[in-house]
C-alpha cells in the first residue's frame, strides 16, 4: 500500500513523511558559485562568475565569513575550478574573516597535492598564518599529508621554523 507521498507505507526513507526542509541560506548556497566550485560544476561556475564577478568574493549564503568559491574548490581538490577562478581574478591569498584560512590552507589540510601545487604556481603564500598561527605546512603536517607537506617545504623551507600560537612547529604526524 502506498502512502500519500507515493512511497510504500513500509518505507522508512527520508522522503517518506514530512518533506525535507532547508533554510534559505542553504538554498542560496546551493545556487552559488561556491557550490559550483565545490562540486566542480565548471559550466555553472563559468556562467555565474562571468555574469557576476562579485561572486568571486562571496561565501554563497549572504554572510561575511570571507570564504570564497576558491576556498571551496581548493578544499574539494577541484583543480579545474581552482584554475577557472584564478583566471577570473580570484584572490589567491584571500583569508577568511574569523579563521584567516586561505585556499592553500584548505587544500593542504585535505592533502590535495595537485591543488597545493596549482595554488603555489599562482602565487599563494605558504607563510600566511591562520588565526591559530598555523601555516599551510602546519595543516598538511597535522593531517599526515606527507606529499603536500614536502611540496610546501620545497616551496619555502623557512616554513618549517614557523611556530603556531600553541608553540608548535609543523611536525609531520602519521595518519592512523
Amino acid at each position: 500500500m502506498a502512502s500519500d507521498h507515493g512511497h510504500p507505507a513500509s518505507c522508512r526513507c527520508a522522503l517518506h513523511g514530512a518533506p525535507a526542509s532547508q533554510s534559505l541560506d542553504e538554498l542560496d548556497f546551493l545556487k552559488s558559485a561556491c557550490s559550483a566550485a565545490q562540486t566542480g560544476n565548471l559550466e555553472r561556475l563559468d556562467r555565474l562568475t562571468a555574469s557576476n564577478p562579485a561572486a568571486l568574493l562571496t561565501d554563497g549564503s549572504g554572510g561575511n565569513s570571507g570564504y570564497t568559491p576558491l576556498h571551496y574548490a581548493a578544499r574539494a581538490g577541484q583543480d579545474q575550478a581552482v584554475e577557472l577562478l584564478l583566471q577570473r581574478g580570484a584572490e589567491v591569498n584571500r583569508q577568511t574573516t574569523a579563521g584567516r584560512a586561505t585556499a592553500l590552507h584548505r587544500a593542504a589540510y585535505m592533502g590535495h597535492c595537485s591543488t597545493v601545487q596549482l595554488l603555489l604556481s599562482h602565487g599563494a603564500d605558504p607563510m600566511l598564518q591562520d588565526a591559530d598561527g598555523c601555516t599551510a605546512l602546519h595543516k598538511a603536517s597535522q593531517q599526515g599529508h606527507k606529499h603536500a607537506a614536502c611540496m610546501l617545504l620545497k616551496a619555502v623551507p623557512a616554513a618549517a621554523q614557523v611556530v603556531n600560537h600553541r608553540g608548535q612547529l609543523p611536525v609531520l604526524r602519521p595518519q592512523p
